[in-house]
């Protein structure tokens, strides 16, 4: 981007155009065997049962650790579901016999799923075992590499849960080696009433504040000798929570304790909404910094729950929050109008990422987005690579 200042339409052709030089260079690069993988995808998103049958048997098969239960539901999710259509044939097969030998030797067989499994994902999931995530965050931090670790599953369902979630998150910020994560408050808080608005806010900042403490309390050195403070990113997932977050992130901020530490947060660019929070955002991030205050990040994403918001709207009969669909979406200006961009651009910093994020077969596992962007005299100087990471 040569100039963030140009009027919105070449703004938005500066984009485009940079999305593609992205693209094309990415593919100039690929591997035979990415390029498998890519195919395998891409033959997932078009078969509709073996999509929902690889979705069940990682979120159904895998909970349990006894091999006889898991052969019992991999059986059950076939006859249910059927053999998937983009599996290869010799993969098909071996599912097939695997399957029908589980019931007789799940403790031999059922291993071998698990194996194959792990080997299928080992270029996107990196074990969370404190080894291998210790290694992989070394590798990383030596090629320059600066992750966002986020820890994965879906919303919580009590408050011991939500407590053993947010000490997680708080061991994560204490190690040297992270630098960055990433939070939905969903994850941190199981009684999120929007009825109870102003109550659910107050016990969320509660626990923003124990984190944004313990991101100020902790460092992070770079290979350079450079030092900088732990970063706390506050992501979304549903529409409900959308206000909740902002709510809870504007008014902790304000705080004087937190005035002059550094936060992010994500808007969903499928919400129609979220184009207003950001003004209002920056209109806030704007004042916060007048008054001695740290900018903050504004992360824009596609946003990963139409499908869900979907049924949540049929099931209600209510209209959805997101837009019909992708392709629907309208464009969301990080920095809308010339005036508005020349103030912010020390207050708020934006840029679009891409993420997304499915949960592993085993113990809670973690996302990575990495090589995050920094402005730098008006221009980007480094590319927003996502990287999935953690079973």
């Amino acid at each position: 981007m040569k100039d963030l200042f140009m009027p919105y339409e070449a703004l938005t052709r500066e984009a485009v155009a940079l999305a593609a030089r992205l693209l094309h260079e990415a593919q100039r690069h690929i591997t035979r065997q990415e390029k498998r993988q890519a195919a395998k995808i891409a033959g997932l998103l078009t078969d509709p049962h073996g999509k929902t049958l690889t979705m069940a048997m990682v979120d159904q098969a895998f909970r349990s650790h006894t091999p006889a239960r898991i052969a019992d539901q991999i059986g059950y999710l076939l006859g249910v579901y059927g053999m998937p259509r983009y599996f290869a044939w010799w993969e098909r097969v071996a599912l097939g016999i695997g399957s029908w030998l589980g019931h007789y030797l799940p403790r031999l067989i059922v291993p071998l799923i698990v194996a194959k499994l792990r080997h299928e994902t080992q270029h996107l999931i990196v074990p969370a075992e404190e080894d291998r995530f210790r290694a992989y965050l070394h590798k990383r931090r030596q090629s320059g590499m600066r992750l966002n670790i986020n820890q994965l599953g879906e919303a919580i369902l009590g408050e011991e849960e939500a407590r053993r979630r947010l000490q997680a998150y708080l061991t994560l910020l204490s190690r040297p080696d992270v630098e960055y994560i990433s939070v939905k408050i969903s994850s941190i808080f199981s009684q999120i009433n929007l009825v109870a608005f102003e109550h659910t806010v107050a016990a969320i900042k509660d626990r923003l504040r124990a984190l944004y403490r313990q991101a100020m309390q902790h460092t992070y050195v770079w290979p350079d000798g450079r030092c900088v403070p732990k970063f706390v990113n506050l992501d979304m997932e549903e529409y409900r929570d959308l206000h909740l977050t902002v709510a809870a992130f504007t008014q902790v901020l304000d705080e004087p304790e937190f005035l002059t530490h550094r936060a992010g947060i994500v808007l969903q660019a499928y919400l129609p909404d979220s184009a207003t929070v950001q003004r209002e955002l920056t209109a806030w991030a704007l004042r916060r910094v007048e008054r001695g205050g740290a900018p903050i990040k504004v992360r824009l994403v596609k946003g990963a729950n139409l499908a869900l918001e979907r049924v949540e709207a049929a099931w209600h009969s209510w209209p959805q929050a997101p837009y019909q669909s992708n392709c629907s979406m309208s464009p969301m200006p990080c920095c809308s109008g010339t005036t508005m961009a020349c103030k912010t651009r020390s207050s708020l910093k934006c840029w679009k990422a891409w993420q997304t994020i499915r949960r592993g077969p085993c113990k809670p596992p973690q996302a990575v987005c990495c090589s995050m962007p920094r402005w730098s005299s008006g221009q980007i100087s480094t590319v927003p690579l996502p990287i999935l990471c953690g079973v």
